[in-house]
């Protein structure tokens, strides 16, 4: 006989937006099962998932909330200037916090958070991580939810999807998509350097695509480190990422040795398709749909994961109110009420995500003529600067 355990609230993924759903809900003191097809252990390996992860202001300010964020601020290198760079040097916006006690973000390696947020979990008593479950379907009764996988059976008031874009979940629910895709892959590098970055991240916008560089926290002592993560067409990147070291280094310094100086040593090189999408709802019976598995965005503005933040900000909101008005944690209002909270918020940052990408990639003479008054406004103009700085630190 199949195994069946009981849960208040099932979380479907063990990524980093799964296991940080969690832990912010675990002061609920309900019952939270966390399941993933992978295994959860802490890895010491350095090299295991070497991507990096932007942290806004206003998710740092939620992680303070909940307790976490000293654990993480050891990791975190601060970003105190974004410097924006159009085709050339003439056509740029300088953007910085005025609130001198505030970053405008944070830079930190993937493979920390993981390990900080299951370090945490395994110390609270009413979680429970069960790994290498597949979830094979999913069936509604009046009061409950049961998720049949691969080993066991889980009887939920609540199912969190947290499972990713190609989430499992959404495809056995059969819930529709927007999709876009944009033809275009993200070469990731992460690299040591010789000149400071002066903890400044810098977006440089090429005809091929936008090039970030941001400042990663020290790991050598004699070199700085940062990761460029460069959009190009799918062809060009894949070209990139075949090339010797020392081809792709000489054609990465050519593009940034004036902000890191000479690159040293490429530390890791990776890539990923580049698609954007957007759940028609983010909620379903006994069901809700968190981060990647709801939506995802193009990485121009290094949002996505500060929009699931906010996601599990409004997941907790949700669920809190629904326990104060004497309701289950799967009740139709709490599902309803976090697709309201969080639905207009993210479709808002997916259309000027989209929007912004075509506009700088296109060259015409129109636009880019539109694009160097707009940057000599924004520049000169301090109350445009504080809105956007306020609005990607999301606070």
């Amino acid at each position: 006989i199949m195994k069946e355990l009981h849960s208040d609230i099932l979380i479907i993924g063990g990524g980093l937006t799964g296991l940080m759903t969690g832990y912010a809900l675990s002061p609920l003191k309900k019952n939270i099962i966390i399941i993933d097809k992978f295994d959860f252990g802490i890895t010491k390996d350095a090299n295991a998932d070497l991507r990096t992860t932007a942290i806004a202001e206003g998710s740092k300010i939620f992680f303070e909330k909940i307790n976490i964020w000293p654990q993480f601020s050891k990791y975190a290198e601060p970003i105190k200037y974004i410097k924006v760079v159009d085709r050339t040097e003439n056509r740029k916006i300088n953007f910085y916090n005025k609130n001198t006690s505030q970053y405008l973000g944070f830079i930190i390696r993937n493979i920390d958070l993981k390990n900080v947020i299951v370090h945490s979990l395994k110390t609270k008593k009413n979680i429970q991580l069960i790994n290498k479950v597949n979830l094979k379907s999913l069936v509604h009764s009046d009061d409950f939810i049961h998720a049949f996988c691969n080993k066991l059976t889980i009887k939920s008031k609540l199912i969190i999807a947290a499972d990713g874009k190609h989430s499992t979940v959404r495809h056995l629910l059969k819930t529709p998509i927007y999709h876009k895709n944009y033809n275009h892959s993200a070469l990731v590098v992460n690299f040591h350097h010789t000149k400071n970055h002066n903890a400044t991240a810098h977006e440089l916008f090429f005809n091929s695509g936008p090039l970030a560089i941001l400042p990663m926290k020290k790991i050598r002592t004699h070199l700085f480190s940062s990761s460029i993560i460069w959009s190009n067409d799918k062809s060009s990147v894949s070209q990139l990422k075949k090339i010797k070291p020392n081809l792709l280094r000489s054609i990465l310094e050519e593009k940034v040795c004036k902000y890191t100086g000479g690159i040293k040593k490429i530390v890791d090189v990776q890539d990923f398709d580049l698609s954007a999408h957007i759940n028609t709802k983010f909620y379903d019976k006994r069901l809700i749909y968190l981060a990647d598995a709801a939506h995802s965005i193009h990485p121009i503005a290094g949002q996505g994961w500060n929009l699931g933040i906010r996601d599990i900000q409004n997941c907790l909101k949700a669920i809190q109110e629904g326990i104060d008005l004497g309701l289950d944690t799967g009740d139709p209002y709490v599902c309803k009420n976090y697709h309201d909270l969080s639905f207009a918020d993210t479709y808002i940052l997916y259309q000027i995500t989209d929007k912004f990408n075509s506009i700088f990639l296109k060259d015409s003479f129109v636009l880019n003529r539109l694009r160097q008054l707009g940057f000599r406004i924004i520049e000169n103009n301090k109350k445009i600067k504080n809105y956007i700085t306020n609005f990607a630190m999301g606070i």
